[in-house]
């Protein structure tokens, strides 16, 4: 029997129990549209992570300080003066070098903001003609970069007026200068790295920091240099600007923070995609069940086939292809379902989920797998028939 034949027969079989092969297929929907969406979630997330980091450039560095004594004050050990960007910027390879306005060089400094009795610790970034979804007021205008205006994330808005929208117009003191909010962004739930970012102008930023100890240096490295030469360079230059100090002097690559995120969303994405995944290996049984009941079923079919000249490898390749059109349909159907749940899960999360081809194409294939696994026993067991037993049993 030529293939077409085959699976011609093997679709029309499946076609007169629609019912049983439905549900036999709910294992295989329910396992790939869950793992569909796990991993959107995942990539999602990822793709979050690189927006969030997106101001460290791929050229740059931070440069910190490591003490032998881990709870040593760094006031008191100064491992980096005011002239020190001057000297870094000399050294080859150094594009340019300024002090670090924020967390590891991540462009994020923290604040303590008050209103009245009201306290709440914020994470303050340059708003640099970001794109901000602001809620309640307005975002920043050209001509005020150099006014003391504040975006206030909505956590601490929430903390500091218990109703964010009471806090367009108000005063709040953030690190002893007092800043209007004009504006409170939406909330962004429990995804946010930090929690959440204020912004503030970039002028208000540097005079926060003007007084500020000096914690690391952000360092941009020229196009095609090495970065760990270069460091080494600086390092050098540190040291010998700074030779009395016990410790050592450390690179932090922010596209390695990235990286390092990225590798452990990745593999807890992975691990909750696996345990999803047992709902395809109870479906699978499912398959290799129903397979075994319609091969007791058809055994005078098999047995008539197999007097007529039908090959075994023809009836085994019947019983394959049966097995892998319930998987292979039910995996299409659980991608669409998949595509369906991420676009609802999109809708409460602050960052929409992204279904890529290779989840897709993996999606596909694991199902057209688990059809050939869970299939090729019962397709086996009917193609050994003896053609007399299985005619008068």
């Amino acid at each position: 029997m030529s293939i077409i034949n085959l699976i011609k027969t093997s679709f029309y079989s499946l076609k007169s129990h629609k019912l049983r092969v439905f549900l036999t297929m709910i294992g295989i929907i329910i396992g790939i549209s869950s793992v569909i969406a796990i991993l959107s979630v995942g990539n999602g997330l990822k793709a979050e992570v690189n927006k969030s980091m997106q101001d460290s450039s791929a050229n740059k560095i931070n440069v910190n300080f490591v003490g032998e004594n881990a709870d040593a004050d760094l006031s008191l050990i100064e491992p980096f003066s005011k002239s020190d960007p001057f000297s870094i910027s000399r050294v080859a390879g150094v594009e340019k070098a300024e002090a670090s306005r924020g967390i590891a060089g991540l462009g994020v400094t923290t604040g303590e903001s008050t209103y009245f009795d009201k306290k709440a610790v914020i994470m303050l970034e340059n708003y640099d003609n970001k794109e901000l979804t602001v809620k309640y007021g307005r975002s920043f205008k050209a001509y005020e970069s150099s006014k003391k205006l504040i975006i206030l994330d909505y956590k601490s808005a929430e903390s500091l007026f218990k109703s964010p929208a009471k806090g367009i117009g108000c005063g709040i003191t953030v690190n002893g200068s007092i800043y209007e909010v004009i504006g409170v962004l939406g909330d962004v739930g429990t995804f946010s790295l930090t929690g959440g970012s204020s912004y503030i102008s970039k002028e208000s930023v540097e005079d926060m920091n003007s007084d500020s100890l000096i914690s690391s240096l952000d360092v941009y490295i020229k196009a095609g240099e090495d970065k760990d030469k270069v460091f080494q360079n600086i390092k050098n230059e540190l040291m010998k600007d700074h030779p009395n100090l016990k410790g050592e002097y450390k690179l932090q690559d922010p596209q390695a923070i990235t990286k390092a995120f990225e590798k452990i969303i990745g593999g807890l994405t992975a691990f909750i995609a696996l345990v999803s995944g047992i709902s395809l290996f109870v479906g699978g049984i499912g398959v290799m069940n129903i397979m075994y009941v319609s091969v007791t079923e058809r055994r005078r079919e098999i047995g008539i086939r197999r007097a007529i000249g039908a090959k075994p490898k023809s009836i085994l390749l019947q019983f394959l292809l049966e097995s892998i059109f319930v998987t292979g349909i039910g995996g299409l159907m659980g991608i669409f379902c998949g595509f369906i749940f991420c676009k609802i899960i999109g809708v409460f999360l602050p960052f929409p989920p992204v279904m890529t081809v290779g989840s897709i194409v993996g999606a596909t294939a694991t199902s057209v797998l688990i059809g050939i696994i869970f299939g090729i026993i019962p397709a086996i067991n009917a193609s050994k028939m003896d053609p007399i037993k299985a005619i008068y049993k």
